[in-house]
């Protein structure tokens, strides 16, 4: 039963004014992120004309001359004023023109289709295991009280503090080197033996999927607790219903609608971890692209590859905030 303020009116949104809330959620929404997308790129396109080196340089070589050098510069541009590079970039995205690598020659988009043959399936994999485990330990260590419930904890601190590439060592120590290259420490075969391609993976997923299950399951826990103590389960126990009728049918239902901005985030964290993960176990992923793109100063590829992971965070972001929006029974209330 819910109960408001005295003084208080509820009146219930129609199906109409609900869709016109949704569509007014929506484009706004968009807009916040198209404003979002483009302070990133000014951003990203400053950070990489303020490193220290020179692209032609790096193209050219050491020995050569400044009229090569000049000519380089020319050829790709880089000779004009920086906001006629910014410009000219922007627009080219604008019309899925990204752009091609100053070192091979090869367009931007070709670069990213390849790539993402590596890190889609290793985020993918990571996520999909850490939700599933975060969800199973974090109910377990807020149902079971004592010693076990404080060991969960515990781990999942342990967990959070410690850096992925030194998760990803330790993995290699214990894991790896005793399996005698069953499962690989480093590279990728490719798709064209499934079962290997999976196992090359297996480390890598851990170790981007360990530090999202500590934090993942800290926070179930935290959220179940939190239902647990709310009146309405005294009264769900008081109607007869028996301790893990109540958890399923009402607790986890309650903790689950923030649990879904949080997955948002740990989205978003096994994007940006992946960059960190594939250069510890050399996977020819976009992580390890843009480590070597920035080394080479090869800033459009780093440009084009971190445009598109921003882009894909703030749908992310945005999606999950619809979702909740959606899922919430308050926002198709209006006082």
């Amino acid at each position: 039963m819910n109960s408001h303020a005295p003084g208080s009116s509820t009146t219930a949104v129609t199906p109409r004014s609900w869709r016109s809330r949704a569509w007014q959620i929506f484009i706004g929404n968009a807009a916040w992120g198209l404003a979002i997308l483009l302070f990133a790129s000014a951003v990203i396109f400053a950070a990489m004309n303020v490193l220290p080196g020179d692209p032609a340089v790096v193209i050219g070589g050491v020995d050569a001359t400044e009229e090569q050098l000049a000519r380089i510069r020319s050829e790709h541009g880089w000779d004009r004023p920086l906001v006629a590079q910014y410009l000219s970039w922007l627009g080219g995205m604008l019309t899925g023109d990204f752009g091609t690598s100053a070192l091979n020659g090869k367009s931007v988009m070709a670069e990213l289709a390849d790539k993402l043959q590596v890190t889609v399936p290793l985020a993918l994999i990571a996520l999909s295991c850490a939700i599933l485990v975060a969800l199973v330990l974090g109910i377990f260590a807020a149902t079971q009280g004592g010693v076990s419930g404080r060991l969960v904890a515990g781990l999942s601190q342990i967990g959070i503090a410690v850096p992925p590439f030194v998760v990803g060592i330790i993995l290699i120590i214990v894991i790896a080197i005793p399996s005698q290259g069953l499962i690989p420490a480093t590279g990728f075969p490719g798709w064209g033996n499934p079962g290997s391609a999976l196992l090359a993976l297996l480390l890598p997923s851990l170790t981007l999927a360990i530090p999202i299950i500590s934090q993942l399951t800290r926070f179930v826990r935290s959220a179940v607790l939190a239902e647990l103590s709310q009146p309405y389960m005294r009264t769900a126990r008081a109607q007869g219903l028996s301790p893990r009728a109540a958890l399923w049918q009402h607790a986890l239902r309650n903790a689950w609608l923030p649990l879904v901005a949080v997955i948002a985030v740990d989205i978003a964290a096994a994007l940006t971890g992946t960059v960190i993960v594939e250069h510890v176990f050399a996977l020819p992923g976009i992580g390890q692209a843009i480590v070597a793109a920035v080394s080479q100063r090869d800033a459009v590829v780093v440009q084009g590859f971190l445009m598109v992971l921003t882009a894909t965070i703030i749908l992310v972001m945005m999606m999950a905030d619809a979702l909740v929006r959606i899922l919430d029974p308050r926002t198709r209330v209006m006082r």
